[in-house]
């Protein structure tokens, strides 16, 4: 267990420096898929926890709150999953080389690596801010992966990664409606809340509970 975390935490540190070692390791050891999904559910967990203000005010039960972190934290695998999948096609289309699906998979796993430090958008007005840059982070690991993945430029990694990221929002306005549909009641029914409260809503809230 510590050498999963000590290989977790240097995966997470070279990904972050945009470190070209990561990539090769994540090529050469197979193993490194276990690594990869360890990210990406952190992810997902952390980025919960950024909007845990929502839950508070909610009074979310800790049981509860516990399970949705973990719940989002296996959506995120589904859902980059699905991202990588989206950029393998599109890498296949605009170029000759055509990498394992495996390795694609990794690598991109590797671009979620900035949101381990999602919980930070819950900072009071730089929160805005600090999402927006976690995911430009995470962009620019993924236009990295496709680089190496496809051996291209970073023009034609971006390229790659804008149409992935097109056909992944095709896939979800239309096939995807249900499963999105899904996620939804399921947030709802484990939260008892949903997640996407306006600041209004919030502070109408804590108005609210002061007048209790």
């Amino acid at each position: 267990m510590l050498e999963y975390l000590h290989y977790l935490q240097r995966a997470i540190g070279l990904a972050l420096m945009l470190r070209p070692e990561v990539a090769e390791a994540v090529e050469r050891y197979p193993e490194s898929g276990r690594v990869v999904l360890g990210i990406v559910f952190l992810a997902g967990a952390s980025m919960l926890l950024g909007q845990s203000v929502v839950l508070i005010v909610n009074r979310v039960r800790p049981l509860r709150f516990l399970l949705s972190v973990a719940v989002n934290g296996l959506l995120f695998i589904v859902s980059g999953a699905v991202w990588a999948v989206a950029l393998w096609l599109a890498g296949r289309w605009l170029f000759a080389i055509e990498p394992s699906l495996g390795l694609t998979l990794r690598l991109v796993g590797l671009s979620f690596a900035p949101q381990v430090f999602g919980f930070l958008i819950l900072v009071p007005y730089a929160g805005p801010f600090i999402q927006r840059v976690l995911y430009t982070w995470s962009l620019l690991i993924a236009v990295g992966a496709v680089q190496f993945s496809f051996k291209v430029g970073f023009f034609a990694g971006f390229v790659c990664v804008v149409l992935g990221w097109l056909l992944l929002w095709l896939l979800t306005i239309s096939v995807g409606r249900p499963i999105m549909a899904l996620h939804d009641r399921l947030v709802r029914r484990i939260l008892g809340t949903p997640l996407d409260a306006s600041i209004q809503d919030i502070v109408a809230a804590l108005a609210k509970g002061e007048r209790r």
